[in-house]
């Protein structure tokens, strides 16, 4: 079906945007003669690259231009979200594209004047607890990865907020994009909706198993260039076909491992503008953070070569100079770990998923997902790049090499299941619902989660409404629900806590910690890390606990010591050492020595002082509504500690734009500690502290008006 067979449906702007297609895809040729231009839901099944999003870009902007109001794009990670907001800011410049992921505790008012708002999830719900007046405004949702319902993690906040819009937004055209999934029909009917299935790839894809020495695929078998491991063997057959890799691991250690181990083998594939082009992103990557960490120098020095590890441990910077160089072709093999199968968008000629099982304690090594593997084989072949990608998987035998064809190549994704009975989860979805007004009794309440894709699948509410009245009791013995002749009614903290977004059991331990009084910062740091929202802690080796147990001795008269006899004894001694670590960081610890003492990587410290700063902001408002006025400054200052990394000293210099820890410190050696003294000193002096051109930008921060200002933030 080609664009100009349907140009008499399309507004202007649309066709103009399509007509450079010669046909659509058999997916996009499904879903419009499904309806999608007439606005009615579907959900799309099909393998990633297929067009999918193409098919909810037309039934946006059809929408828009000829009804008016506005469309969500909803995404389960931040990462995928920025992605699509670039895009859709790039392909549709007529129209209003913005972005909200940030500041949970904020209804975004600016939203508004936006024509298509790309969110996350979890920000969507957190807009929805504060009753944002435009959501009756939206026409058209659309649910990105809508497979994840499978997810503990992630899968019941969607479906509660899935659940919710079909309510809130009745008349809005709804378009889910899933993987390939077994019962995608099921999903389908509860999204009434109708499901466009397809199998089609725009790049041939080509399955393939190792085994000695020999990849096997279903029509014919090739022989693979010599060397010491399997991943080697792929690794060289690739880059002799002048194509790129990402080899997907189980571990962030072993995506480290392959990644410096095949150094020497994609070195002498490089030609010397890519050294050089090389070594330059090699210097920018290690400088990354104020004092480079051993992981630092270990991704440098692939990188010099041509190689590159991504995982969770990396800051958000030097994963998007990876991705960047990647795309460019400049990297010629990232290895992973699976999460970044679900990320950004990474094609490659070769996939490698090498580690095809995985260890839990509790049940042993078992195969990973069908699903699972294949969204990472769904990075397999670049569109406009290749005629086919290669998907491979490595075996050890001839019987597990049949095995792996029967179950990977040959077998069908597994069926999606609600993950809705999490109590977690439930704790926090059932007091957003009161708080929001969505719903306002026992009965109201189980109406409501009756409608969930949990009911539908299982027809039994029984389970669920045992979960649900034990929440409810939790709600109403903490405060944050009343009940009055069979009403559910939110307080006014019980509201409050649902705007913060975070667990009512971390809301109530942060009450009770308030109403202590007590306003020491190790005091308060160990009460953040024992909420649930900082789980999972540090781990502590048997030898740890005397050690820790001795270095307690400093903070005795700070925080109360359990019992060793305590069955919460162990996860006490954790968050302590947690608390250890965000201590040593806000006193001006580098990341380098942080690494090192607690094996803490950079990426991951990030994400905890991130959940500190909001665990820390949720205290604040806890204590402001509590009327405990004399928490606040300590609360606040210990916040922008968080946030800095630093001394309280130098909280006045980081209020100027451009200094950062380091630079304050250096300033502050040099006897200029206060804004000012910023201002009283010659520029000539700041120019040999920080740089001529951060010289004349704080300068210029430090006017009489700004001056003032600054020093009433703090």
């Amino acid at each position: 079906m080609k664009p100009i067979h349907i140009k008499h449906k399309l507004p202007k702007e649309l066709y103009d945007r399509l007509k450079d297609i010669e046909s659509f895809r058999p997916p996009q040729e499904l879903a419009i003669n499904e309806g999608l231009l007439e606005g009615k839901n579907l959900v799309i099944a099909s393998p990633t690259a297929s067009g999918k999003t193409l098919v909810a870009e037309i039934a946006i902007v059809n929408n828009i231009l000829t009804k008016g109001g506005k469309a969500i794009y909803l995404t389960p990670l931040r990462s995928l979200a920025s992605e699509k907001y670039n895009e859709f800011k790039e392909r549709y410049p007529f129209l209003n594209v913005m972005l909200s992921i940030g500041d949970f505790d904020s209804s975004d008012p600016w939203l508004q004047k936006a024509d298509i708002i790309v969110c996350s999830n979890e920000k969507l719900d957190s807009l929805m607890r504060h009753n944002v007046p435009w959501l009756r405004e939206v026409n058209t949702i659309v649910i990105d990865e809508i497979h994840v319902l499978d997810q503990p993690d992630r899968g019941p906040t969607l479906e509660v907020l899935i659940t919710r819009l079909k309510e809130f937004c009745k008349d809005a055209q709804l378009i889910a994009l899933s993987a390939t999934i077994q019962n995608a029909d099921e999903l389908s009917e509860w999204l009434n909706a109708s499901l466009v299935r397809s199998t089609y790839r725009p790049v041939e894809l080509e399955y393939g198993v190792y085994l000695d020495g020999k990849l096997y695929f279903e029509d014919k078998v090739k022989k693979l260039p010599e060397a010491k491991l399997p991943e080697h063997q792929i690794i060289k057959d690739t880059l002799e076909m002048k194509k790129q890799i990402l080899v997907f691991l189980s571990s962030r250690r072993n995506a480290e491992a392959v990644a410096k181990n095949a150094k020497k083998i994609v070195d002498k594939y490089l030609t010397e503008e890519e050294r050089e082009k090389l070594e330059k992103l090699s210097y920018d990557i290690l400088h990354v953070l104020e004092s480079p960490t051993r992981q630092c120098e270990i991704l440098s020095e692939c990188v010099k070569h041509g190689t590159a590890f991504h995982h969770a441990g990396l800051v958000s910077k030097q994963q998007r100079m990876i991705e960047d160089a990647f795309k460019k072709g400049l990297i010629k093999l990232i290895s992973a770990t699976p999460t970044l199968a679900f990320g950004v968008n990474l094609p490659s000629h070769t996939v490698l998923v090498r580690d095809l099982k995985r260890y839990s304690p509790d049940y042993g090594s078992n195969w990973l997902p069908v699903l699972e593997v294949q969204q990472m084989f769904g990075r397999a072949g670049r569109p406009k790049f290749d005629r086919e990608g290669r998907a491979i998987m490595i075996a050890r035998s001839e019987i597990e090499k049949d095995e792996i064809f029967e179950k990977y190549v040959k077998g069908n994704p597994e069926e999606i299941y609600s993950k809705l009975s999490a109590e977690p989860i439930l704790r926090m979805q059932v007091l957003g619902l009161i708080a929001s007004g969505e719903v306002s009794s026992r009965k109201n309440l189980l109406k409501f989660f009756s409608k969930t894709f949990f009911a539908q699948q299982y027809a039994d509410m029984g389970k669920i409404e045992v979960k649900l009245d034990k929440v409810i009791g939790l709600l109403l013995k903490y405060g944050f629900v009343s009940s009055t002749k069979e009403k559910l009614l939110p307080t006014r903290i019980g509201k409050r806590v649902a705007e913060l977004y975070i667990d009512p059991e971390s809301a109530h331990l942060l009450i009770e910690k308030i109403k202590s009084g007590r306003k020491n910062e190790m005091f308060w740091i160990h009460s953040i890390c024992s909420c649930n929202e900082m789980f999972p802690l540090l781990r502590v080796s048997p030898r740890e606990f005397t050690e820790l147990q001795n270095k307690y001795l400093d903070f005795s008269d700070e925080i109360e010591e359990p019992s060793p006899w305590d069955l919460d004894y162990e996860v006490w001694v954790r968050a302590f050492k947690t608390s250890l670590m965000l201590f040593d960081w806000i006193n001006e610890k580098t990341d380098a020595s942080i690494l090192e003492e607690y094996k803490e990587t950079p990426g991951v410290l990030r994400n905890r002082i991130y959940i500190s700063d909001w665990l820390l902001y949720s205290a604040y408002e806890l204590a402001r509504i509590m009327k405990v006025k004399d928490l606040l400054l300590p609360l606040n200052k210990l916040r922008l500690r968080m946030k800095n990394g630093a001394k309280e000293e130098l909280l006045n210099l980081l209020a100027l734009k451009g200094v950062g820890r380091v630079r304050a410190r250096k300033l502050y050696r040099a006897g200029i500690k206060t804004l000012a003294d910023v201002k009283k000193a010659p520029i000539e002096k700041l120019a040999s502290i920080v740089g001529r051109k951060t010289a004349e930008k704080i300068r210029g921060q430090v006017t009489k008006k700004s001056l003032n200002s600054k020093i009433d933030d703090f």
